[in-house]
């Protein structure tokens, strides 16, 4: 039986044993206030009242004689005291006096009485002396009679009888009281244990045990109130793990568990006390610094990165994490919370989009910057949805005979809002605010369409090459995309090419090799793009089923005027050639550069010298002036 199934049977037995003691005292405790109501109170209480009445009639008598009173007011004593009769002879809640040995016959007569004396009452007036005293000395009788039930009921063997009984009663209900109070004792310090259990829970985060979101808000506002208070600097560090989801992806989720636990706790040591750590989800941590100088502000984080840096030992290896720190400081930055966070996170979101930064203290503009890029993912969104991009096309030509043999597609787009975006500008936003799979799908699907509209022009030897996002290709939905994409437009698969950048099929060999052979197993041609620019080796690209390679522009354009550049293009096409691979030069902008290139013998080139990117809207007009083969490369 585990901890949790004692514990619920625990509280459920407390609970019955609270609830039956509740029920049984309840029980009891009305018995008493029945006894009560029906005997002290109903008896007593009535008995008393009858006697009341009649004293007051008798009063109002004798303030007639004095002539304190007129035969009005003894009238009207008259009238209660009758009344009162007939409630005790007939009420429901009488009953118990009535039961009383001989006081029904008494009320009856004591009635029977009033009805003689109505006319007499309702006859004197101030000189009705003999009359009055007449009946003063008929109700005498009943005076005393009605006095003497009264003391009964306060004394004598009934009075104690029922005096017995309450105290039994109370006796058990004492002890039927101490139960109810164990079991809610017992009851109440379960559930503030569990309580305490339940807030921390509600507080921490349950993989690290590091306060979370909750508790982090709580602490900082503290930490706020004391640095304003005693007029210090507070360091806001909003610490982020790169390439976490790629570790959780291709590693599994234990393995991420693992590591953001020894993130956790090397973030603890990093402190030493000075401050507080939280998890605010995901793989996203912050810290809190208090008493800082702005010296120690900025080599804190350095210190906290150091710490985080060392490997991490798994079963099947070592893994070291790297993190990225954006840091706001407090009252330079913004006081409050949700400037500094927010300054926090737009420094982290520079150190985390510039491969050069690790640590970035937050600067003014950069809110500037970040409300644009989040300006520019809400336009993008409504701008693919509404179909508001539009894409150029770049040819590319075989450079031995000058042939045309595929357009490279390129994004444009030319917001009301925004103006002209850079295609560069368009990705990076597109990537970090969730759109690339979106932004990758519009691409795919548009330029399959135009080049499906050429073909049926009678320009059926056209490709088509498209950039493909690290994002889309790394969810493994990109061959079943691209599925889709050609049977809806019916495109046969051998006119795309796919181009992608020679560091997305490193972060993941062997899912990258998966679903490139997903691709080419569809017929679809693949470029490595920018080749030269990543960290592939040798072993690795011959693993790879790319079949084709495009050198990046930085080689080109030093290929008439650095030996070293020439000899690597030289190395690149032979590389090429051995593994079957055709080779396309990009960025040609002079024609020693295309000539040097055929030397080489390099495949294919594209660049401003062969063409510039033509809208789609003219690509028809360009093709039906260029599309046959051509004995020399066009000059622009």
């Amino acid at each position: 039986m585990t901890v949790n199934t004692i514990k619920m049977v625990v509280l459920t037995i407390a609970a019955l044993l609270f609830s039956a003691s509740s029920l049984y005292s309840y029980n009891r405790d009305l018995d008493v206030v029945r006894y009560v109501s029906a005997t002290i109170k109903t008896v007593g209480w009535s008995s008393s009242e009858l006697e009341s009445e009649v004293l007051k009639f008798d009063h109002a008598l004798t303030a007639l004689l004095a002539g304190t009173q007129d035969a009005h007011y003894v009238q009207l004593r008259f009238e209660l005291l009758w009344s009162r009769l007939e409630i005790l002879l007939s009420g429901d809640e009488s009953r118990p006096v009535r039961e009383q040995p001989g006081v029904s016959l008494m009320l009856q007569q004591f009635l029977e009485q009033l009805a003689r004396w109505e006319d007499r009452i309702y006859q004197l007036d101030s000189d009705s002396r003999a009359e009055v005293l007449a009946l003063q000395q008929e109700l005498s009788p009943y005076l005393q009679r009605v006095r003497e039930i009264n003391v009964e009921n306060f004394a004598g063997n009934s009075v104690w009888q029922q005096l017995d009984i309450i105290g039994d009663i109370r006796l058990r209900s004492t002890i039927y009281l101490g139960g109810l109070l164990l079991s809610g004792m017992l009851m109440l310090w379960l559930v503030i244990r569990e309580n305490r259990h339940n807030r921390y829970m509600a507080y921490h985060d349950m993989l690290t045990g590091l306060p979370n979101r909750m508790n982090f808000y709580q602490m900082m506002a503290r930490s706020l109130t004391q640095a304003e208070r005693r007029g210090t600097m507070l360091a806001i560090h909003m610490v982020d793990l790169n390439g976490f989801k790629a570790i959780n992806d291709s590693l599994g989720h234990d393995v991420g568990d693992r590591v953001l636990k020894v993130v956790a706790s090397r973030l603890r040591v990093a402190l030493n006390g000075q401050g507080h750590v939280a998890r605010l989800g995901g793989d996203e941590f912050v810290v809190i610094q208090p008493y800082l100088r702005r010296e120690d502000a900025r080599r804190s984080p350095e210190r906290i990165l150091q710490a985080l840096s060392g490997e991490i030992r798994l079963p099947d290896g070592c893994l070291s994490p790297r993190a990225c720190i954006g840091t706001s400081l407090y009252p330079e930055h913004g006081t409050t919370m949700a400037e500094l966070l927010s300054h926090a996170d737009t420094a982290m979101y520079y150190a985390k989009h510039n491969p050069r930064l690790s640590v970035q203290l937050f600067e003014s503009g950069m809110d500037e910057r970040r409300l644009r890029s989040q300006k520019l993912a809400v336009a993008l969104q409504l701008a693919i949805e509404n179909d508001e991009l539009d894409l150029a096309y770049q040819p590319i030509f075989c450079l031995k005979d000058g042939s045309i043999e595929s357009f490279e597609a390129l994004l444009r787009w030319n917001s009301q809002e925004h103006g002209q975006i850079s295609p560069l500008e368009i990705i990076a936003v597109a990537e970090h605010h969730g759109l690339a799979h979106l932004l990758n799908q519009w691409v795919l699907s548009s330029a399959c369409q135009q080049l499906r509209g050429w073909h049926r022009q009678g320009y059926e030897f056209l490709k088509i090459n498209i950039n493909i996002s690290p994002e889309i290709f790394m969810s493994g939905e990109l061959a079943s995309t691209v599925k889709a994409i050609l049977q809806r437009v019916g495109l046969p698969p051998s006119s795309l090419v796919l181009e992608i950048t020679e560091d997305t099929s490193l972060w993941d060999t062997a899912s990258s090799v998966d679903n490139l052979h997903a691709l080419r197993q569809l017929g679809v041609e693949i470029a490595l793009d920018d080749f030269g620019t990543g960290y592939s080796s040798f072993s690795h690209l011959r693993q790879l089923p790319v079949n084709k390679l495009k050198i990046d522009k930085s080689f080109v354009s030093d290929l008439t005027t650095d030996q070293r550049a020439a000899d690597l293009v030289d190395a690149i096409i032979r590389l090429a050639d051995s593994l079957d691979m055709a080779v396309t030069a990009e960025g040609i902008e002079l024609p020693e550069q295309r000539d040097r290139l055929q030397q080489l013998g390099c495949a294919h080139g594209q660049g401003y010298l062969l063409a510039r990117p033509i809208l789609s809207c003219q690509v028809a007009d360009w093709l039906t002036k260029n599309w046959q083969v051509r004995h020399s490369a066009p000059t622009g």
